[in-house]
């Protein structure tokens, strides 16, 4: 008895001393921390960067990947490609910018094309493959809160869920993620928020209230450096992170696609972190606009009417912090004015559109907005939507015989460019005087805009088809125009086939007589459309006040707006 006794005790220690054995090789493994850029392409200022970082081990690989889609001139749905040659080559600039910053900061960047997973796992094989063993494996990102980007949050998941079991190592049984989403890219911090995310304000003057009451905007926090390196890349990855970045073709376009720069557009924006501190620089202080902002910000022509930062804050090659920062130096050095705390306001309207997309959403791409069912009539902003090919394609290509419309049309196709009040205008145009499906408008701008951003962008056209529920800001177009292009200067440089028009008529052509047309070398229906659609009229409703505003058409189209709260923006 005794004997058996001694043999299971030798089992027992021999068990103990293997497990032992075991955890101790487990622990001098090196685990692997990804961190995988999308819209935050930048070494300074980068929170969730150094959030990563900072929860990562010491002696962990850290490793940056960035992953192009393959996919971005595949056709959407709503006619459009997901992304142009002019955006993609931006974009292209911008990750050579990051892999260069990466590299002074003595990391490297893995750069990959297609499925983010699928790229992940080739990864790790090759750390597999040269015999290395690995410890655990965590991907960390920004967060970002709309369907396709967490499908691929998932499918990284489960890729190394895969990986994991194929080699024997268990996955988290605790229900904790492999990947760790952190919040950035946003000018406030979101625990400092007021409020609950589900519970942000739907309406910009309540959330910039709220927000500006409560809230301070935090300090940038440190460069990207080499502290943050943790214990650098696998030897097996480093001929990974010296191949060449894809071009064009790689990404599934034509090089010759890609438009000559055209000599009528506002700014020629070349990616990158570099040019986007650049920008900063000269537009605050080298050029001292920010005095001026608040009064040259609706111009039309030329470089420096507004800050021009947006294609670089869409990309992330600058955060919105820094800016703010820096209109606050300004402030504290030169002047303080409204101008300077207007550029901060619009910061804080992009933050609003990614509260109110944490809230909601998918809810943001769809035809309804957020109201749903309630947009079948029963709510007072209901529109029932329409799709006509022709209209559509008119007003992709600024030929709906509305000049001030097609002038901002065309310059956003031929530049990847158009002015916030040409935005405005040309959204409210399309959904509200031609009555079309807006999302055909909202995912033209995803292709054509090289500042696409996709809280900034779908969020305000779902504001301006009044798929909010709140107020709907119907543009006039004809008086618009005439405030903003008085001379019709704007007009004449994209549509010049109406050079010769009379001021007094350059934003309403139809008014030209036979003989007028003829003088001017227009003639309505061969040189320049006739209007395509009949611009809706706005009437205040009887007793107006607090009861907004009842859209009509004019006598000659009997749909009729019912209902609806709107205020017209003459």
């Amino acid at each position: 008895m005794k004997k058996h006794f001694f043999f299971l005790l030798i089992a027992i220690i021999s068990s103990k001393m293997s497990a032992m054995v075991t955890t101790a090789s487990r622990s001098a493994m090196r685990s692997i921390s990804f961190y995988l850029f999308r819209f935050d392409l930048r070494i300074r200022d980068n929170s969730a960067l150094i959030a990563a970082v900072q929860r990562s081990k010491k002696e962990d690989y850290f490793i940056p990947i960035y992953c192009f889609d393959d996919k971005t001139n595949s056709q959407t749905p709503f006619s459009a490609t997901k992304s142009s040659p002019e955006r993609t080559q931006f974009l292209i600039e911008s990750v050579a910018s990051l892999k260069g910053g990466m590299s002074s900061s003595g990391t490297q960047l893995m750069v990959g094309v297609g499925d983010t997973a699928e790229y992940l796992s080739g990864l790790l094989s090759k750390v597999q493959d040269s015999g290395e063993e690995l410890g655990d494996i965590k991907v960390f990102c920004q967060e970002e809160f709309c369907g396709e980007e967490l499908k691929v949050n998932r499918s990284v998941e489960r890729a190394i869920k895969a990986f994991n079991q194929k080699r024997g190592h268990p996955n988290p049984t605790d229900g904790s993620s492999i990947v760790t989403s952190i919040w950035g890219s946003s000018l406030y911090e979101l625990e400092d928020a007021p409020f609950d995310a589900n519970s942000a304000p739907t309406v910009m003057t309540q959330f910039r209230t709220k927000m500006e009451k409560n809230c301070a905007i935090p300090n940038c926090v440190e460069t990207f450096g080499r502290g943050h390196v943790c214990g650098g890349i696998p030897e097996a990855l480093k001929g990974e992170g010296d191949k060449e970045l894809p071009g064009l073709k790689d990404l599934g376009f034509d090089e010759t696609e890609l438009s000559q720069p055209d000599e009528r557009a506002a700014f020629n924006f070349k990616g990158g972190e570099e040019n986007a501190l650049a920008r900063v620089q000269e537009y605050i202080f080298d050029l001292d606009l920010l005095k001026t902002y608040f009064e040259t910000r609706n111009g039309l022509i030329g470089a420096n009417f507004s800050t021009k930062f947006s294609p670089f804050l869409a990309v992330g090659s600058v955060s919105p912090r820094y800016i703010a920062h820096q209109c606050k130096k300004y402030e504290a050095e030169r002047v303080a004015n409204k101008s300077t705390y207007w550029v901060i306001f619009e910061l804080t309207v992009r933050d609003f559109c990614r509260y109110f997309a944490k809230r909601f959403g998918d809810k943001i791409f769809q035809l309804d907005g957020i109201l749903g069912r309630e947009a079948r009539g029963r709510h007072p902003n209901s529109i029932r939507w329409s799709y006509n090919p022709t209209l559509v394609e008119a007003w992709k290509e600024g030929t709906t015989g509305y000049p001030f419309v097609d002038a901002n049309m065309r310059e956003l196709k031929a530049t990847g460019y158009m002015s916030n009040r040409g935005r405005q205008n040309v959204a409210s145009f399309l959904a509200l005087d031609m009555n079309q499906d807006w999302r055909y408008g909202g995912y033209w701008f995803e292709e054509k805009l090289l500042d696409y951003d996709i809280y900034s962008n779908y969020v305000s056209w779902i504001m301006a088809a009044g798929m909010t529920g709140g107020r709907v800001n119907k543009f006039n177009v004809v008086k618009q125009g005439k405030d903003y292009d008085p001379k019709g200067e704007y007009v004449k440089l994209w549509c010049p086939e109406l050079e010769n028009v009379p001021v007094g008529k350059i934003m309403e052509p139809w008014r030209m007589s036979k003989d007028e047309q003829k003088e001017a070398g227009c003639i309505l229906g061969v040189n320049y459309p006739n209007p395509v659609v009949q611009m809706k009229v706005f009437q205040k409703r009887d007793g107006g006040g607090k009861d907004g505003y009842k859209a009509e058409r004019k006598k000659k189209n009997k749909e009729k707006y019912k209902g609806g709260k709107y205020s017209i923006r003459e």
